[in-house]
């Protein structure tokens, strides 16, 4: 586990090569996604190296309903009584209702050794187990999320029907989730401002146009879904991921 505080209570965290956030106001904790199914030891440890206990924990927000990011989400929910939210467009997905995700077919087609290696961490940490959340509350596209932190709801669907970054405008931070991110799934050594590669998204087109949603917004600090914090205004980052295509 990586952990680091990237903006005053802000902390990034690195899982099983995904990652979730920490926004920690006063003595309240609200988390951004949650790794994978069996990242909850990572989501317990995190919490207790900030110093807070999972008590601390009101609410989590799902930036989208995929299995390495609602992992430890229905966990949390029915042990510690943690709120769960995501994007109303995103219910059917983070119940466990439909599927939008990259298919074992895809996977074959697509073969190589880069590949098995991510395949068989995702298979490790619970890939093909998802922990659905059976109660979610939602929030709609721009709109301050009422937790602790109050991040706004910025809509960038593609990846999937309801996928959601989230801006605190205030720390000068963006997350982008699986919009944008700064590290190639099958190719760890490509790194920097980049677009998942279409197999994962629901709609790929829409996720390009989707890109447009963060470039006027003010952030000096970037927090992908998958790689590491990238310093920069959005607009440069979109320039970029545009440019890798």
């Amino acid at each position: 586990m990586h952990l680091e505080e990237v903006a005053g209570g802000v902390f990034w965290v690195e899982a099983s090569h995904t990652n979730f956030v920490l926004l920690v106001d006063g003595t309240d904790v609200t988390m951004v996604d949650s790794g994978y199914p069996k990242d909850r030891d990572l989501v317990d440890a995190s919490v207790a190296k900030i110093g807070r206990s999972l008590a601390d924990v009101q609410a989590m927000v799902l930036t989208h309903g995929h299995v390495d990011h609602k992992g430890s989400a229905e966990r949390l929910r029915l042990d510690h009584g943690v709120a769960v939210y995501c994007h109303s467009g995103e219910v059917r997905l983070a119940r466990g209702e439909i599927r939008q995700q990259i298919s074992t077919w895809e996977l074959r087609r697509a073969w190589r050794p880069k590949i098995f290696r991510f395949a068989v961490n995702a298979i490790r940490h619970g890939g093909l187990r998802p922990e659905h959340v059976t109660d979610v509350s939602t929030f709609g596209d721009g709109e301050p999320i009422d937790v602790p932190g109050n991040p706004i709801a910025v809509f960038t669907p593609g990846h999937t029907e309801g996928h959601c970054g989230l801006h605190l405008a205030e720390k000068g931070v963006l997350i982008t989730a699986d919009a944008l991110i700064t590290v190639d799934l099958w190719d760890p050594e490509r790194r920097g401002p980049q677009m998942i590669r279409r197999q994962f998204n629901y709609n790929h087109d829409q996720a390009i146009e989707s890109l447009d949603r963060f470039t006027d917004l003010e952030a000096d600090v970037i927090v992908p879904g998958h790689g590491e914090p990238w310093r920069g205004h959005p607009r440069e980052a979109v320039a970029q991921a545009r440019a890798v295509g």
